[in-house]
């Protein structure tokens, strides 16, 4: 396996790995790709030793269960619950996933790019255990960029000031993302809780709030941050505090929610503000170790009870 392993062969490799119908080798020396069909019109009675290297191994269990592996890593709840369903659903497994992906562009280039991750993957591991067997040491695959594939989508996004024509997509997102933050709260409370608190806040297109939104290439309302100035006596210098951040449902668990929030840290910064504070609640709380990953600190924790269920 004294062959350099580059990224035009990588990809050959994987084709040939996808190909159900044919068996195929790599020369060790060469690195030539070729059928096990084609092998056998050249090999020579005289040849010693046996010079080709089966590829990797890949059947269809392992497509099964690389989808399984993205399922479980893909954020986007509404296209996760669907995909885990075509997964159990028996027959037609394979088309099922596809179709689904088909209706989220956006979760399909995901797909795509996850899928052609773990298959470099299993092709450097492969090239190097033969180098190991034959002796020689193993390399390092060719490093990947730093910037994740989550980020690499959120790039196709644009992230745009807040203009009169987001008011209403942002409002209904706004109520809506407020909700699903306590789901055992009946609607009616929902809604009342969700008045009490924007009515302490300036419109969220006034001089009072710093807003971001993010859209689709045709401009589509795809998600939003919001975050108003805050008076803190105990802490000095200006404060600039998260009120919501919410992507579209369809648009969830492609790094919108990051690329938000990192503009608005870049604004804050700007601007001259001190601290940039996000107060999570309900099932916001699970939102902790995004916040960690962008360098938030937890500097306080809310815990309450209801007297009218204790008991001594």
């Amino acid at each position: 396996m004294e062959f350099t392993l580059d990224s035009e062969l990588v990809e050959q490799i994987i084709f040939a790995m996808e190909d159900q119908q044919s068996e195929y080798c790599v020369h060790r020396d060469s690195g030539e790709l070729l059928r096990e069909d084609e092998i056998e019109e050249m090999e020579s009675e005289e040849e010693a030793e046996d010079p080709f290297v089966p590829i990797p191994d890949w059947r269809p269990v392992d497509g099964f269960l690389m989808m399984e592996k993205f399922v479980a890593r893909l954020r986007n709840p509404l296209l996760r619950d669907q995909l885990k369903d075509a997964l159990t659903s028996g027959r037609g497994v394979f088309r099922k996933f596809k179709d689904i992906l088909k209706t989220s562009p956006e979760i399909e280039r995901l797909w795509f790019n996850f899928k052609e991750r773990e298959l470099r993957r299993v092709v450097w591991q492969w090239y190097n255990d033969n180098r190991e067997l034959a002796g020689l040491q193993r390399l390092e695959e060719e490093p990947e960029s730093e910037e994740g594939l989550e980020d690499l989508l959120a790039g196709d996004f644009a992230i745009v000031k807040i203009e009169h024509r987001h008011l209403e997509d942002l409002q209904e997102l706004d109520q809506r993302s407020f909700a699903a933050r306590f789901p055992e709260a009946d609607s009616e409370r929902a809604a009342e809780l969700f008045r009490e608190s924007r009515e302490r806040l300036p419109d969220p297109h006034s001089a009072g709030s710093v807003v971001f939104v993010a859209e689709t290439p045709d401009e589509e309302f795809a998600g939003f941050v919001w975050a108003v100035e805050q008076s803190d006596p105990l802490v000095p210098g200006r404060i600039l505090r998260v009120q919501q951040l919410a992507v579209v449902q369809r648009y969830q668990g492609v790094g919108l929610g990051a690329m938000l929030l990192k503009r608005l840290i870049a604004e804050a910064r700007d601007r001259g503000y001190h601290r940039l504070r996000s107060e999570l609640s309900g099932t916001g709380l699970q939102l902790n170790g995004f916040f960690e990953k962008l360098g938030f600190q937890t500097i306080a924790q809310d815990m309450e009870i209801d007297p009218t269920y204790w008991e001594e």
